[in-house]
């Protein structure tokens, strides 16, 4: 299916919605179903599923070929990617499942989704985390698909959006999503930087996550977090950038609070990653600077 490349926003957003909305029930029905949870080569931080590449097949049947998405971006390389993500057209990109391992696990850090970049930077972006609301007074269950209670979280045209969900799908329209007012003293540390900086606490500031970018991002968004920050790669970043930016927060690169660049794409390396690099995701650049202060290399 190829998304004109002068659809209008709000086109493109129920587009994101749909598939969202398809691809969160056939994750939740294969989790409960039973999976195995294999690596992807000898590196096993990185988990991969069959519900992974049912969600990935389904991306590129919604999308065609105008998509970036993890399990077949390997041989795409920067230069390909950075022409795609500059055209005046939209250009999909998309993490099947974010947070595999909460996901195989029977966690709830865990979810689906897309981004639609125009002219070098994303700008509608749509997750769902369909076990969001899981009730935590007992053990940790995998319960009935059809009775997960989560969140729906999208963005476009500047304003941020949410839905709560059941079974995968909302269950009441989109909402506008306020900025969060709350402080929490917590930024979001998620195992890549974990595996190369190390957080002063005594600066007041505290380590959390639940699995995640999605979950990272969705915690901000819903103001348990105050902050977060980004190492990894364009699918971890661009689905949840539209709606930070539509709260306010801002990319702050660490340590010396440089704005990003022109071109999202930029951000990575030859290989797509942001692995050696640091990005702080603030309120402003006063709080920026002071969670600067607090991060050291590990």
């Amino acid at each position: 299916m190829i998304v004109p490349s002068d659809a209008p926003a709000q086109d493109v957003l129920a587009r994101m919605l749909a598939f969202v909305e398809e691809a969160a029930p056939l994750a939740l029905r294969m989790r409960a179903a039973g999976l195995d949870m294999t690596n992807k080569g000898p590196d096993l931080g990185q988990a991969l599923t069959e519900a992974d590449l049912a969600v990935s097949r389904l991306l590129h049947a919604r999308f065609g070929p105008d998509l970036i998405e993890e399990e077949t971006a390997g041989d795409l390389g920067h230069a390909a990617a950075s022409t795609m993500l500059a055209r005046d057209a939209w250009t999909f990109v998309a993490d099947p499942i974010d947070g595999t391992r909460p996901f195989a696990g029977g966690l709830t850090g865990w979810g689906v989704m897309v981004a639609a970049c125009r002219s070098g930077w994303p700008r509608i972006g749509v997750m769902n985390l369909p076990v969001w609301n899981e009730d935590r007074a007992g053990p940790a269950p995998i319960g009935p698909p059809e009775t997960a209670r989560g969140i729906l979280l999208a963005a476009s045209e500047g304003r941020a959006l949410w839905a709560p969900t059941l079974g995968g799908r909302p269950t009441e329209p989109l909402r506008v999503l306020e900025r969060p007012a709350t402080r929490t003293g917590h930024v979001g540390w998620l195992a890549v930087s974990a595996q190369r900086y190390t957080l002063d606490y005594g600066r007041g500031w505290f380590p959390w996550s639940e699995g995640g970018s999605i979950s990272d991002a969705a915690l901000l968004a819903t103001g348990r977090l105050d902050a977060t920050l980004t190492s990894n790669m364009p699918w971890d970043l661009a689905p949840i950038l539209p709606v930070l930016e539509a709260l306010g927060f801002r990319l702050f690169h660490w340590p010396d609070l440089a704005a990003p660049p022109a071109a999202f794409i930029d951000l990575y390396d030859a290989e797509l990653s942001g692995h050696d690099d640091l990005w702080m995701i603030c309120r402003d650049r006063d709080q920026a600077a002071d969670l600067a202060r607090a991060i050291r290399r590990a």
